[in-house]
């Protein structure tokens, strides 16, 4: 296991983990955090898990890793279930269709050189991306999407927390 951390952090989590893991310093955003982490994947496959994301199971990961048989990435998703605006300011544009649409999460497993190949030539051609699949993708790699759960949210806002804790709360009973 490769956990990528914010540089500030790096000696103290590395300390508290021993040698269960290996700990690297994160870069100056996500795709350079995980481009450094995968300097120290010595494995043919890679799971990226965002921290963000705390409801993430086995059995999400296993089923990506499973689903790379015939695709170099596979990436845990739920259909988008909202109606869709673009808006330029405060007025609509128009309505996107959500058809065909999926609310992408983590964990995302890759074959592991198709996702250094990816990330190199994005550094190289200056590309940055908001994930991993996205880079395999622009390189001509087949990603493949595992349905996953609405419970795998991605805590960002504090209403986010809010509902996490109630999340939590519910498996406590």
């Amino acid at each position: 296991m490769v956990l990528v951390v914010p540089p500030e952090s790096l000696d103290g989590i590395g300390s508290a983990l021993g040698h269960r893991c290996t700990v690297v310093a994160g870069g100056d955003s996500r795709q350079q955090s995980v481009r450094n982490g995968l300097q120290h994947v010595t494995s043919d496959y890679v799971v990226v898990h965002d921290a963000a994301r705390p409801f993430v199971t086995s059995e999400m990961i296993e089923r990506t890793l499973s689903s790379l048989e015939d695709a170099e990435g596979a990436i845990v998703a739920t259909p988008l279930d909202e109606t869709l605006k673009r808006v330029d300011g405060d007025v609509v544009d128009e309505t996107v269709s959500r058809a065909h649409l999926w609310r992408v999460q983590t964990p995302q497993s890759f074959r592991t050189e198709a996702l250094r190949e990816a990330h190199d030539k994005a550094e190289a051609a200056g590309i940055e991306a908001t994930d991993d699949a996205s880079l395999v993708e622009r390189n001509g790699g087949r990603v493949v999407v595992v349905h996953s759960t609405r419970a795998n949210m991605k805590l960002t806002y504090p209403e986010d927390f809010v509902i996490a804790e109630a999340i939590l709360g519910s498996h406590k009973k």
